[in-house]
């Protein structure tokens, strides 16, 4: 196990990005004259390293003359954007090599020719799809020009985003002007390509079939075909969507991305057979493998309020019907008032108090787990020498969840409606035995007794059954975490991931008839861009002149 003293952290620290000084000023890049004010402003922040400070710092580097493009591929390379990936920057100063990397070909000269991307999420929160979006623009970063994020709300995730480089603007998708309003800065920003996340994005998956430009639409959800409408506007409170909205978008869209094979048989029919294909979601090895050597699994768990001998089983994901959470609580109760499990201990993560139903659904938990004589606690309502000795305790929903994988004997994935989460491939690097539903793409990521166990969906005996033998049997929680990590290893590879994004994103490209040809052309569509911006924004206050009088 690696211990570093904050001390010695900050000065590897310092030392680091004066080397990388030093082989920037030996290309001409920037002058090495200039780094005493950031070495000295390092010296006195260096310690807090969390986003803001590090994207100050950045700022300031940018300040001292080292180019943005360095700036975003130093951030994507060593994580630069929470306080929890400052452990995986510390671990690359080890065993990277900086002048390697800084001598390659200048990411300037990689995106010469690739157009402005501009990415559009469901919500700035920090979730599976969320993070599904930070971990591929933060790896594709040298490769692909990603210039601005669009949301429809403030969240957590935007410093996380801004930490990269990238500008994060929002928009009212319910507003009565907001796709004209988007078309417009979409042509303002010279945006040439467009990266849209979730199937909430299908008005933006249509306003840039319009606008003619090539698109990428990745499918997070499973929502069965005559049932569009009642997941958009019923469940996920998009009221402004339509089933005909959605299928237009699968029938415009240019690429249509899913995690799953089996999520994308769900859709099918709806999109162009060429058109879709599917990419399994990577899992950012190098970061959980740095926490894991740089921290010890007791010292972990003991900040969490759990001893050596309880058995902790960790149910991660937004705390909501689908995530099946009511059934962990059922299978908990019947392992510790029926099979004797009396050293378990339940964690679960992702309460937010945001919608109704889920504020409601949090509800039923506790009065399910006190109608079984568990013990309940809400984390953040807990006194510090109390944690962790309630049977069962909800934690909200948090910006790292690494340090609950280590502290975990076994991890839960119980849903109800699922595609394939990142939850399974996270838990699995950690070497941490699985016990899922057998739905959907689920499936497609665990073979049952082999890496992770399979139960029928909505049933708690067979829940609590497949914990009950991983809880009589550490020889077997061993062999079944250590055949999900080769699982992960050969199936869920990060570098994979972002290679066959970086493909699809080149490939629609090189088709779109907008983006083909020399930068001449180029700069001819993008002022006709802005002689059409100018004339929407001659248009829009004409109109509002007519309405004054």
């Amino acid at each position: 196990m690696l211990h570093i003293h904050p001390i010695r952290q900050l000065l590897l620290a310092v030392s680091f990005l004066t080397a990388t000084r030093l082989i920037a000023a030996a290309d001409g890049r920037i002058p090495f004259g200039s780094s005493g004010a950031l070495l000295k402003d390092l010296r006195l922040r260096g310690g807090e390293m969390d986003s803001k400070a590090l994207l100050s710092s950045m700022r300031r580097l940018k300040d001292a003359g080292l180019e943005i493009s360095e700036l975003r591929r130093l951030a994507a390379q060593h994580d630069w954007s929470t306080a929890g990936r400052m452990d995986h920057f510390i671990s690359s100063l080890h065993d990277a090599k900086p002048e390697s990397r800084l001598k390659q070909k200048p990411v300037a000269q990689l995106q010469q020719d690739k157009p402005k991307v501009a990415m559009f999420m469901h919500s700035l929160e920090r979730n599976g799809a969320n993070n599904f979006c930070l971990h591929l623009m933060s790896k594709l970063m040298a490769s692909q020009s990603f210039t601005v994020v669009y949301a429809p709300k403030e969240g957590p995730m935007r410093a996380d985003l801004e930490a990269l480089g990238l500008k994060v603007e929002i928009m009212d998708v319910a507003a009565p002007d907001f796709l004209p309003s988007l078309e417009q800065r979409l042509r303002q920003e010279g945006i040439g390509m467009v990266f849209a996340n979730t199937i909430m994005r299908c008005d933006v998956v249509n306003l840039a079939h319009k606008m003619g430009l090539p698109t990428v639409w990745v499918i997070h959800e499973a929502w069965p075909q005559d049932q569009l409408e009642h997941y958009a506007r019923e469940v996920f409170m998009m009221k402004s969507l339509s089933a005909d909205m959605i299928k237009e978008a699968f029938a415009n869209c240019g690429c249509v991305v899913f995690p799953s094979n089996v999520q994308k048989d769900i859709y099918k029919g709806l999109y162009k057979e060429d058109a879709a294909c599917t990419v399994y979601n990577g899992i950012p090895l190098k970061k959980l493998d740095s926490f894991m050597k740089s921290n010890d699994r007791d010292a972990v768990r003991a900040e969490l309020g759990y001893g050596p001998n309880d058995f902790v089983v960790l149910h991660l994901g937004t705390i909501c019907n689908r995530k099946g959470q009511l059934y962990t609580v059922k299978a908990c109760s019947r392992l510790v008032n029926e099979l004797g499990c009396k050293d378990l201990k339940c964690l679960m993560v992702g309460a937010r108090y945001i919608r109704d139903h889920e504020i409601e659904y949090i509800d039923q938990l506790k009065q399910e787990a006190k109608s079984n004589d568990l013990s309940y606690a809400r984390w953040e309502d807990t006194k510090e020498d109390q944690r962790g000795q309630a049977r069962l305790t909800v934690m909200d929903i948090q910006a790292d969840v690494t340090r609950y994988y280590m502290a975990a004997d076994v991890v839960l994935v119980p849903s109800l409606n699922e595609v394939l989460p990142l939850v399974i491939g996270e838990a699995m690097a950690f070497n941490k035995p699985v016990v899922c539903s057998a739905i959907d793409g689920i499936p497609e990521a665990v073979d049952d007794q082999v890496d992770g166990l399979l139960v029928p969906p909505a049933d708690a005996q067979a829940l609590s059954d497949a914990i009950y033998k991983l809880h009589q049997s550490p020889e077997l929680r061993e062999t079944i975490g250590k055949a999900g990590r080769d699982r992960v290893l050969r199936q869920f590879s990060y570098d994979v991931m972002a290679s066959n994004y970086d493909k699809i994103m080149t490939k629609l490209v090189s088709k779109s008839p907008s983006l083909r040809g020399s930068p001449a052309s180029t700069a001819s569509r993008q002022a006709r861009d802005c002689r059409h911006s100018a004339r929407l924004a001659r248009q829009s206050q004409a109109e509002s002149s007519a309405l004054v009088r």
